[in-house]
């Protein structure tokens, strides 16, 4: 806690001159374009009916380093609903969006990666449109990438123990119960 502060301090001071120069040469970073994708996704149906019919099916990949931007993004643009502008009341046209992703793999928190936001998603894909068409979520438990003895070993090291959560060292395992910090074990 005690290195972050001052760490803070100096990317403060420095995004006080990173944005108006950036701003004053006209550059858009990463982060700004899908802030304005968002925004004109949400504020302008006539643009989101566009891409709806220009792309039908949307596929995201390692989902589980998605951020609240890009996901507000991938659902307005499979929503049926092409008035609603809250992402998260949005429901994807049956059939139109695909995630895969594993929440133990999440590695972009630094970027606002995070369990809640995958959750949230999760729960819309599941809800579908509300009536007859629901999403499916398969909970894939095989492994084909490496052998049963990294896999054991995996297990072994992350299995939560009641000894480490008295000495605190549990935050490098998985809880046996999920929560909006981490996937369950």
């Amino acid at each position: 806690e005690a290195k972050y502060a001052p760490i803070i301090r100096v990317f403060e001071r420095a995004r006080k001159v990173y944005d108006p120069l950036r701003i004053e040469r006209g550059y858009l970073n990463y982060q700004d374009l899908l802030m304005k994708a968002a925004d004109l996704l949400r504020e302008q149906p006539h643009v989101r009916e566009y891409f709806s019919r220009r792309f039908s099916h949307l596929l995201v990949d390692e989902f589980q380093d998605t951020d609240p931007i890009q996901a507000e993004v991938m659902v307005l643009l499979t929503s049926s609903d092409k008035s609603e502008r809250d992402w998260r009341k949005c429901r994807p046209r049956p059939g139109s969006l695909f995630v895969v992703g594993d929440p133990k793999q999440s590695i972009y928190r630094f970027r606002r990666a995070d369990i809640v936001t995958y959750n949230q998603v999760k729960e819309i894909i599941e809800k579908g449109d509300g009536k007859k068409s629901k999403g499916l979520v398969v909970e894939l438990s095989a492994n084909f990438r490496t052998t049963g003895d990294i896999i054991d070993w995996v297990n072994e090291v992350f299995q939560p123990s009641e000894e480490e959560d008295a000495n605190k060292k549990a935050m490098l395992r998985f809880p046996e119960a999920p929560s909006d910090e981490s996937p369950e074990y």
